[in-house]
């Protein structure tokens, strides 16, 4: 009977998948997914797994509402279907990530001394 429960507990550790971090979607209500960098697709048993061999953002398009979300993951970071859930598999901690999301440059988020082509400099005083 010990015998039989350890080989129950080996084939659950074999099922398993260690994160730091992760988050699971529902795999039914998506979309697409947009990567922006290299990665690699391998079928699994119950659906498939895509591996980042490079730093990216990550956009997963949902049929409903036009919603969208979006991740910057890091090399090694996985993405993989099982059955109706979508899991990814971050290899650090979420606040890690924080740190890593890039910031776009709008007119409006420019430094000071940056100039923007739609503001002129102000007319300079003269004294008549």
């Amino acid at each position: 009977m010990a015998e039989q429960n350890n080989n129950e507990n080996a084939v659950e550790n074999q099922n398993q998948t260690e994160a730091a971090s992760g988050i699971i979607i529902n795999a039914s209500q998506m979309q697409s997914i947009d990567i922006s960098e290299r990665f690699t697709r391998s079928k699994t048993a119950t659906g498939w797994r895509v591996e980042l061999e490079a730093s990216a953002r990550v956009t997963i398009n949902f049929m409903t509402s036009m919603r969208k979300f979006e991740v910057v993951l890091m090399e090694g970071d996985s993405i993989e279907r099982d059955g109706e859930d979508l899991i990814v598999f971050r290899n650090k901690p979420a606040d890690e990530y924080r740190s890593q999301r890039s910031v776009s440059k709008s007119p409006l988020a420019r430094t000071s001394g940056e100039r923007s082509p739609l503001i002129s400099d102000p007319p300079e005083e003269s004294t008549i």
